[in-house]
């Protein structure tokens, strides 16, 4: 059997990610690495990666690829800086989960195409829309990347704390505006729960989880 691994800084979505693998990929074991040690030396470090961060995150690779894993991924964002510094140190590909996504939504999208890298918080949507700005220099095409914040889902959460009713605006926002864009790319992890809900889009959706899986599984050696 396959095996491919993820780390994460919080243990929130390892479940989630097992979930969608056992049907998506049930000939794949895809193991958790749950480091919440290596967030607080982020934070100790005023939310910067450091040399003795990159350290640990090779390190956290490096247990996975013993353990077997043909590829490895990483499911947070605010400690992918610097990661082309901690591959080199890591015998097996090295996925991280937005570069998969916007890798996919660039293919999909025609020279001088627009994407939209969109969420209900801002914090993912910048490093994001950098690798897509990347993925396009690399598929030598001129694509134009919108980052969006859907106000309407975001306070509908805050005022209500109701997720699924949140879902529903997020949703709603993507289907009505989707014929301006050739794809969307979701990098908030833990919006990757909306997919089963927007399949039937004309416009794709690439979130975070399902990309991951994708590319750790059938795409880890493209070099993304």
């Amino acid at each position: 059997m396959k095996k491919v691994g993820v780390v994460h800084t919080s243990s929130n979505n390892a479940e989630k990610l097992l979930e969608i693998a056992a049907y998506r990929y049930p000939d794949v074991k895809v193991i958790n690495f749950t480091d919440e040690a290596l967030w607080e030396h982020v934070l100790d470090a005023k939310g910067q990666m450091t040399d003795r961060c990159h350290e640990i995150l090779a390190q956290d690779f490096n247990r996975l690829a013993e353990a077997g894993c043909e590829a490895v991924g990483l499911l947070c964002s605010l400690v992918k800086g610097g990661i082309e510094t901690v591959r080199p140190q890591v015998p097996v590909p090295v996925i991280v989960y937005d570069d998969a996504a916007v890798e996919r939504a660039i293919e999909v999208t025609p020279d001088g195409g627009r994407i939209a890298v969109i969420a209900m918080k801002k914090t993912p949507l910048p490093l994001a829309a950098d690798a897509a700005g990347s993925a396009a220099q690399r598929a030598g095409k001129t694509i134009w990347v919108d980052q969006i914040v859907v106000e309407s889902a975001a306070e509908c959460l805050r005022e209500t704390k109701n997720q699924a009713l949140a879902d529903e605006y997020f949703i709603r926002y993507l289907r009505e505006h989707q014929d301006s864009y050739s794809a969307y790319v979701v990098p908030q992890v833990p919006l990757s729960r909306i997919m089963p809900m927007v399949r039937d889009m004309k416009t794709p959706v690439f979130d975070s989880m399902e990309s991951l899986l994708d590319g750790l599984v059938n795409r880890a050696w493209d070099g993304f």
